[in-house]
């Protein structure tokens, strides 16, 4: 889920800079990405599913690593984004480093949008149901869900453990909920849950406190709009994808050999809030150390 803007702590570059010339965000700079990128790893080989309202296509930051992916909606139709969220997303994980917008955190990384939201940012159970059977059926490594249902529903709960069984990464954003609950499916168990954070690692003001495993860059952050602009965002949803890019990254490394996934993410956690783990940043703000 989205917010608008946020009180900026940056100064942050004007939406025409980014037509023009190639900037790195905030967000993954703190992250510490650069330095995967130092050695070649891009993503190159990983599948990820963007399970949103799909994708603009034709922008110019996204590039042929954009497959056609599934509209769950309607079938036999691409998965345009004809709300707009998804291409927000998109952009985080996948923006071309091609001298112009933002440098995507996972480039080389295949990307299948899967389009599980309308066009008025609204999706059915159904819906999200068979988008995770698709992406079962066609071996997708990480799917980011960048939204939160305000209830339990034992039918989405098994589709989730499904794909976790079949051993797909699910990563999924905390509710907006403003000190409330996370909402689902982040509160499941096995799912990666994230919240959202500014420059500063303060919490994101409308995140909810509950259920909470990482955090991300949230406030403030730019990425690919369906215009074929760029646009600046705040909300737990604009952080999950980067924590999708940077599980890619990990993945194409084989980082997890000694360890398992979620291990490895709490060993690279920096510790923001309380000692150890706590309600308002889970395990911490994740970056490679």
């Amino acid at each position: 889920m989205l917010t608008k803007i946020q009180n900026s702590y940056l100064s942050l570059p004007t939406i025409q800079e980014y037509e023009t010339k190639e900037f790195l965000s905030w967000g993954i700079e703190k992250m510490n990405i650069p330095f995967y990128w130092s050695k070649g790893i891009t993503g190159s080989g990983i599948k990820i599913a963007i399970m949103d309202s799909g994708v603009n296509f034709n922008h110019p930051d996204l590039s042929s690593n954009i497959q056609d992916g599934y509209n769950a909606i309607n079938p036999n139709n691409l998965p345009i984004d004809d709300y707009g969220h998804g291409t927000l997303m998109t952009g985080i994980v996948g923006s071309k480093h091609n001298g112009i917008g933002i440098k995507g955190i996972a480039p080389d990384s295949q990307i299948y949008p899967v389009k599980v939201l309308d066009e008025f940012g609204e999706g059915s159970f159904l819906h999200i149901q068979k988008g995770i059977e698709w992406c079962i059926d066609n071996d997708i490594d990480i799917i980011n869900m960048s939204f939160a249902l305000p209830t339990d529903h034992a039918d989405l709960k098994s589709s989730i453990k499904k794909a976790l069984d079949a051993g797909i990464i699910i990563v999924a954003s905390v509710s907006n909920s403003y000190d409330g609950k996370s909402g689902f499916p982040a509160s499941y168990d096995g799912v990666i849950a994230v919240t959202s954070v500014d420059s500063n690692f303060r919490k994101g003001e409308t995140a909810s406190l509950d259920d909470i495993d990482f955090a991300a860059p949230g406030v403030d952050v730019i990425t690919t709009s369906s215009d074929l602009k760029y646009q600046y965002v705040s909300g737990t949803s604009i952080a999950t994808p980067h924590i999708t890019g940077m599980i890619a990254l990990m993945l194409q490394e084989s980082f997890f050999n000694e360890r398992d996934l979620f291990e490895q993410l709490k060993a690279t956690a920096l510790d923001i809030g309380e000692e150890g783990y706590d309600s308002e940043f889970g395990w911490g703000f994740i970056k490679i150390k």
